[in-house]
């Protein structure tokens, strides 16, 4: 694969969140922004705990990018890795789109780096996946199908997480390439 290829898929996933979120997506609720302000603050009672699980699991995917991107060059990944926090891939697949693809990683030589390389904060992300990802499965999925089908937040907000997903394999093929 070249550089390009990456751009490309990169693009291409962005356009293709983009475009769900706009022309698939059912009708907002009136009350998702309390209901975001409800998960924040951990006041859950009426909230479907499949739908909490999936939202917190959004806050690990960019500390998990920010860990796999540690050793990119350019210091304008930061503001996108910053914004992904709230937006999600939204954010963070432009930096994709722009990034210095199949080019080893620096060394770890900043303090941010050397924090992000170390093995603490990778077990806590490791935990934070296997307890929300557990939460998902076991918090009403049932309702959660109801909720994607019908309101928009828990529907863009699970594309958005494989749209993570799949900016994780872009980076893990990366990776592969750049380690022979």
């Amino acid at each position: 694969m070249k550089p390009l290829h990456f751009r490309l898929a990169a693009a291409a996933l962005w356009c293709a969140l983009l475009s769900i979120a706009v022309f698939t997506a059912p009708p907002g609720a009136p009350d998702t922004g309390e209901l975001i302000s409800r998960m924040v603050t951990g006041k859950l009672e009426g909230v479907n705990l499949s739908l909490f699980a999936l939202f917190n699991l959004m806050g690990v995917w960019p500390a998990v990018m920010a860990v796999a991107l540690r050793g990119d060059a350019p210091w304008w990944k930061w503001p996108f890795i910053a914004l992904s926090f709230g937006v999600g891939a939204f954010a963070l697949l432009p930096y994709f789109i722009f990034r210095p693809w199949l080019v080893r990683p620096a060394p770890d030589s900043s303090f941010i780096a050397r924090l992000l390389s170390s093995v603490w904060v990778r077990r806590a992300l490791m935990l934070a996946v296997l307890c929300f990802g557990t939460l998902f499965l076991l918090g009403g999925l049932r309702d959660f199908a109801q909720l994607f089908r019908t309101q928009q937040f828990p529907y863009v907000m699970s594309f958005d997480f494989f749209a993570f997903c799949g900016a994780a394999a872009l980076l893990a093929t990366e990776r592969q390439l750049t380690s022979r």
